[in-house]
């Protein structure tokens, strides 16, 4: 079946077939400015700011030290996620992320792209942690495993701890455990290769002190993105019981569904579905942008992580959930805060009764590729979209015709 997408059938329907609520907010804006605070998150001026580039003349321990403790500023993506950095030695780095329902997805999970960010937080850190003076890495590939589905919990917070397992003169490996503070149960495992820079030339002076920063601490503030109302909607499980997950594609699209909480925070949406296939876009703003002026390579793997979940979700029946296994993404060139959005498309390259694996290519606004993703998803007949009652994902056995080598 061709994919539905922006020059399709969907956004013919998107054009009068717009929400209530979208139409709406149209409605309020008209002959006036539109207020602010009425956007989506995404589109809102992003707060925080950037370290002075002579910090590379620290060793990495030096400035995570510095970043844990205030005295460099908090980047954009801090105050949009709310994963500081809670401990750091030489080769070991712990960060902490709220279950805001603010990162929850259409079924009322938070779903594994949220995951892959927070877990790069560690991964990098670790090997950040053990660097001289003068030296800067980029993640190379990042490969998640999911265990157990995470929930939204105002109250909840989800811990990561990375370490560094082998460090050459241009590779470092490292790993990282995202634990459930609630149940004390690992729910992700994340692994990732590094390529480390050569050292920069000269090497410059750093500041010789660094004082604490007068600044807001991420969620101190009632305005910070996780401490507002949240907007965007979870579906009742009436929705996924009526309608197969290709039509319930197409209603996003159209505008016919409301959008996730995800969605209005990050700007990740659904442009385009098939039989097996998908499209999806995330804007490039400001708020996804690290201390290095860069797209958290964790942003880039939930936009391909979303998009494979969906060209999974494109072949199911009503009544049938969708539960992502695992994730692996190989990061090809650096990603900019510009606003302009990445493009991903998935498609499904084996299906069997219970086992759905799809590939994922992400390009940026010029069509070259960033990034390259390949994942796995379960089908769970008779189960609710949200996976309650689901305690350990992938633990049902396959069919044959998904064992490996079938």
């Amino acid at each position: 079946m061709a994919l539905q997408g922006p020059r399709s059938r969907a956004v013919a329907l998107s054009q009068r077939g717009l929400s209530s609520h979208t139409a709406r907010l149209r409605s309020d804006s008209v002959g006036a400015v539109e207020d602010a605070a009425s956007k989506p998150i995404w589109q809102q001026p992003a707060i925080g700011g950037y370290p002075d580039p002579a910090l590379i003349g620290l060793s990495g321990l030096e400035r995570m030290r510095a970043f844990r403790d205030g005295r460099v500023p908090f980047p954009p993506i801090l105050y949009l996620t709310e994963i500081p950095l809670t401990t750091v030695s030489a080769g070991t780095a712990g960060f902490k992320m709220p279950a805001s329902p603010w990162f929850a997805n259409a079924t009322g999970i938070i779903p594994g792209g949220m995951a892959a960010v927070l877990a790069d937080a560690p991964l990098g850190t670790a090997l950040d942690s053990d660097l001289p003076p003068g030296i800067a890495y980029t993640t190379a590939e990042m490969s998640l495993t999911f265990l157990r589905p995470v929930r939204p919990d105002p109250e909840a917070t989800v811990s990561a701890s990375g370490q560094l397992l082998h460090r050459t003169r241009t590779v470092g490996v490292t790993e990282a455990f995202l634990i459930d503070d609630a149940t004390d149960r690992l729910v992700v495992f994340a692994s990732s290769r590094l390529a480390i820079f050569p050292p920069v030339n000269p090497i410059p002076e750093p500041p010789k002190e660094l004082p604490v920063l007068d600044q807001a601490w991420p969620g101190d503030s009632p305005d910070h993105p996780l401490r507002r109302p949240v907007r965007g909607e979870v579906l009742p499980q009436e929705e996924f019981e009526q309608r197969s997950g290709l039509e319930m594609l197409h209603e996003w699209i159209a505008g016919e569904l409301p959008p996730p909480p995800i969605t209005e925070l990050t700007g990740v949406r659904l442009a385009g579905a098939g039989e097996g296939e998908a499209e999806m876009v995330l804007p490039c703003s400001p708020w996804l942008s690290t201390a290095l002026r860069t797209v958290q390579g964790g942003f880039t793997a939930m936009l391909a992580e979303a998009t494979l979940a969906s060209a999974a979700f494109s072949t199911i029946e009503p009544g049938t959930a969708i539960a992502p296994l695992d994730l692996k993404v190989n990061f090809l060139r650096p990603v900019h805060p510009d606003g302009r959005e990445l493009t991903a498309r998935a498609k499904i390259v084996h299906r069997g009764r219970s086992l759905a694996i799809s590939n994922c290519r992400v390009e940026n606004a010029e069509g070259k590729p960033v990034a390259l993703a390949t994942g796995s998803s379960m089908y769970l007949p008779g189960r609710a979209a949200n996976l309650t009652g689901i305690e350990q994902l992938g633990a049902a056995s396959p069919d044959p015709e998904d064992e490996s080598g079938a």
